[in-house]
């Protein structure tokens, strides 16, 4: 979300009670719910830093203002607005896509000349009423995550929850792999990029040159990719790579 209601009067009712510091934490603590569409971090230290506010004070707010679950510490009021928000936007871009898209019969659909796409515009915003606010799995740090998610929000392109599931089934498939989860997002988020891939000290190599046989090609471009001996973006590999590839490995009487 880029912008929230604030109503004066009933910030000032439920806030009297609070310190400066505390207050200052509490107004941070909305700002970076709003702006995730999260629940805040359950890590004071990480809070501390990113909000530049005392941990004292950051405790303090979270116990008496927001309330405790596993997957961090959620307000009420900012849950209702985030869902607010998410069901304009989804009715928004469903009332664009009726405006421009039009039937063989030139009429728009929608319209109650089209009642059957009526019927499934009902049922689109009851789903729509479902929605929930997207919950990251336990095992994954929330302080690379965040990083992560931040550095995803600067570039182009909304991250959607969409997006942010396939990130996290792919990193499910990494820290089965033995993977660093922290490590690997720590990486993406060094590099500016979109996607999670393996780290290059975890893809089988050994003394310093890639196994052939324990890595495919896309995996051997990648791995040169993240170790910068070749320096394109792993979402943009073309053909070209798999030439470099076997410029830069070890020869192998097995291929």
């Amino acid at each position: 979300m880029y912008y929230y209601p604030f109503n004066i009067a009933d910030y000032k009712a439920s806030t009297a009670h609070l310190s400066n510091d505390e207050d200052l934490a509490f107004r941070r603590l909305l700002d970076m719910y709003y702006d995730t569409e999260m629940p805040i971090p359950l890590d004071f230290a990480w809070l501390a830093r990113r909000i530049r506010v005392s941990v004292e004070a950051i405790e303090s707010v979270l116990i008496d203002m927001f309330e405790k679950k596993e997957d961090g510490y959620h307000h009420a009021r900012c849950d209702a607005e985030i869902l607010k928000y998410q069901g304009f936007a989804e009715s928004g871009k469903r009332g664009a896509a009726i405006r421009w898209a039009k039937g063989g019969d030139g009429v728009a659909i929608g319209t109650p000349s089209n009642p059957i796409s009526n019927q499934n515009k009902n049922q689109n915003n009851n789903k729509n009423n479902k929605q929930h606010i997207f919950i990251v799995p336990d095992w994954i740090p929330q302080d690379a995550w965040q990083g992560f998610i931040e550095m995803r929000k600067a570039g182009k392109g909304a991250f959607t929850d969409r997006a942010k599931q396939i990130i996290i089934n792919q990193l499910k498939t990494l820290h089965s792999e033995g993977q660093d989860v922290a490590k690997v997002l720590d990486q993406s988020t060094a590099n500016g990029w979109k996607g999670v891939f393996p780290l290059k000290t975890q893809q089988g190599a050994t003394n310093g040159k890639f196994n052939v046989h324990a890595a495919g090609r896309e995996t051997l471009a990648r791995s040169l990719v993240a170790s910068g001996m070749v320096r394109r973006d792993p979402w943009e590999i073309s053909d070209a790579v798999h030439v470099e590839v076997h410029q830069l490995l070890p020869g192998s009487t097995d291929d």
